[in-house]
């Protein structure tokens, strides 16, 4: 079921992924389109083109007119934490949200450091620069660790897919962008 705030416009979505060489999306990663707010523009041709490679006897429903997310994804599975003195793992967008923005707030610390503004809202640069700047995840499947059959699930697909998004971002490319 796609939640707020993931299914937003205004919010940049971030996804999981694991591994490398290849990398690949994480089964419990979300993805989907919103029952609540209607696709924008940023979008709309990355999301056409993900359509088209849903089979026609797909038997899950979803909204085809819905906000699509994630925007994007990052690693997200065994990050090594401390809390109270233990050292211990987690994963899933909790982990790979917060690098997500870790990476945006070094390019904007780059961008304020030449004296340009930072990039605020994010959505619309990242669909126009997301055939150079993001590594694309073509593997993985969202059933999740326990998917009901009348669930909907996606699979990574070639460009924007609805459990990756465009995929992890590659930071030279993103500064690059960022700051022509």
């Amino acid at each position: 079921m796609p939640v707020f705030p993931g299914t937003c416009p205004f919010v940049t979505a971030v996804g999981s992924t694991q591994g490398f060489g290849p990398e690949k999306a994480i089964n419990f990663t979300g993805g989907g389109f919103s029952n609540f707010f209607p696709a924008p523009s940023y979008q709309t041709a990355a999301v056409a083109s993900f359509l088209k490679t849903i089979p026609s006897d797909f038997a899950g429903t979803f909204n085809k007119s819905g906000r699509a997310y994630p925007d994007a994804s990052v690693q997200g599975w065994n990050f090594e934490i401390v809390s109270g003195g233990e050292v211990g793992l987690v994963g899933g967008t909790s982990a790979s949200s917060p690098t997500f923005a870790a990476i945006i707030a070094l390019i904007n610390d780059r961008l304020i450091a030449a004296g340009k503004p930072v990039l605020g809202f994010l959505n619309p640069f990242i669909y126009s620069t997301a055939s150079t700047a993001f590594t694309d995840i073509t593997i993985g499947h969202n059933s999740g660790f326990v998917c009901p059959a009348s669930s909907v699930a996606f699979d990574a697909a070639v460009g924007w897919d609805a459990l990756t998004g465009f995929g992890t971002p590659i930071f030279s490319e993103l500064l690059a962008a960022a700051t022509a």
